[in-house]
Formats: C-alpha cells, structure tokens, sequence
C-alpha cells in the first residue's frame, strides 16, 4: 500500500520525544493515533497485529507470536514553528492553571507517507488502514489534550468544504459516528474553539474520562477544529450520541455553548 497527504496544524500541537521542553514530530505518536482509528473502525485483532505488529498474547491467529509491524510512517516537509509564547494545554484558564507546555504553533505542516514492507498486505487490511488514516485526518487529532482541540490536523489540500460534504465523506469511509458542529457565537478563531473545548467539566466520567486513584479512563468525547471552506469550526464526535447528548445537559453554561451544537444529518 502507499497513502500519502501533506496536513495542516490548525491548533498548538503538544508532541514531544525524549526532551520535554521541546517539541516533536514523532512517527510512533502518529502510528498510535491511526491504530486506534483502525480498531475503532472496526479492525480485528488478528488484522491490527499484521498491519501495526505486536506482542505474544494479542489477537488469536498469531497469539503466541512477535511481529513487527508491516507499515512505515515517515514524516517529511516538516514546516513547523516552535510556539512563542508556549501556549497553555487548558487555554480556558489563565496563569499557572492554564498548565504551559512546550508545543508546535498553529499554521505548521508536514507531509505524512504509509507504505508497507515485507510483502504486500492483504488487500481488505490496506483498505481498513486508509480509511483510519482518512478518518484519522476528519475526527482525530494528534498529541497532549487531542481529545480537546489540541493537535488539531486537518488535509492541506481537498479537505471537506461544508458540513454536507463532511458527514458525505465520513459515511464514504464506513464511519457511523454522530457528527455535531457546534455554533459561531463564541467565535472562530483558533484560539476561541480551543478554550471552548477545554472548558468542559469531570462528571459524568463515562462522558469526559477520569484520572482518579490511579485508574485512568479516556474520554470518548472527542472535539476538534476543523476548517470547512476557509472558517474554523468546533467539531464534536463520539462513538455512541448518547455520550454527546449527556455532554449537552453537562456543558449548559460553558463556552461551547451546547445548545447551540447541530448534527450533521447522515
């Protein structure tokens, strides 16, 4: 297989390597992102560890078996600026609660290639890894507070011009997911949607996860920026609308402003 696009940074990106206070393009951050897509998608075990690798003790077919993966990402044409000042990760609060860290600014780009080696995959799993690298682009984003309109990616070129055109060409990708975008009010500019996304609340934490003794759960409610034509847009998604509509009733009151949010009609 060979995919390759050139992607855009809409908002801060907070990935780093080794080095703390400096930022990082990594192809594994990447590689875990698009994994996750491949199995939310649907992806099989056994289809996951041939295509990503993996350990003894994952999938059935090559349980008792290591495999390295059969993808290469490779990251080129990086265009990217260290963020000067360093942006906070909770732009929605100020001072030292806005939580600092080092991240790449809003506007960079790179160019993101996905081959294969070893043989050729099979040609169901290099379909099911094209459409997680698509829907990746769409819904998903990249790095610290990713779930909250940190690292917000999206296509440097074809991207989705309208919210018709999105929820046409998410559904094209076999993605189900309820799709909401939510309104202007509040602002359009980059920084205005992040601090919207991360004005959120704790509870319930089936809805906006948990850090709590020791036990992690992440949120499945996932909201990033995207830009339809040239106006950026707050998109929310979730893998269940049940998870958006308790958001909804959680969130009256903040930024995001949900009663004005609207789903994109399959």
């Amino acid at each position: 297989m060979h995919w390759e696009r050139k992607i855009e940074l809409l908002t801060p990106t907070f990935c780093r390597g080794a080095y703390q206070d400096s930022p990082e393009l990594r192809s594994p951050s990447i590689r875990g992102m698009v994994r996750w897509w491949f199995r939310a998608l649907g992806g099989s075990p056994d289809e996951e560890k041939l295509a990503f690798g993996g350990l003894k003790g994952f999938g059935q077919a090559f349980r008792e078996e290591v495999r390295a993966s059969q993808l290469v990402l490779r990251v080129s044409e990086q265009q990217t600026q260290r963020a000067n000042p360093v942006p906070g990760t909770l732009p929605h609060k100020s001072g030292g609660q806005g939580n600092p860290q080092a991240a790449f600014a809003a506007g960079g780009s790179f160019r993101l290639e996905v081959f294969s080696r070893f043989g050729e995959l099979p040609q169901p799993i290099v379909e099911k890894t094209m459409r997680a690298l698509e829907v990746w682009l769409l819904l998903g984003s990249l790095g610290l507070r990713a779930n909250r309109g940190g690292g917000s990616i999206w296509p440097s070129a074809g991207g989705p011009e309208s919210p018709e055109h999105l929820r046409a060409r998410v559904d094209a990708l076999g993605c189900r997911w309820p799709v909401y975008l939510a309104g202007t009010e509040f602002g359009t500019s980059g920084d205005a949607l992040r601090a919207a996304a991360t004005d959120t609340v704790s509870e319930p934490a089936w809805v906006f996860g948990t850090i709590s003794r020791g036990e992690r759960l992440s949120s499945p409610l996932k909201m990033k920026v995207i830009r339809l034509g040239q106006v950026l847009r707050l998109l929310i998604t979730a893998p269940d609308e049940r998870i958006i509509l308790e958001a909804q009733k959680a969130l009256r009151g903040h930024r995001s402003k949900p009663e004005g949010w609207k789903k994109l009609p399959n």
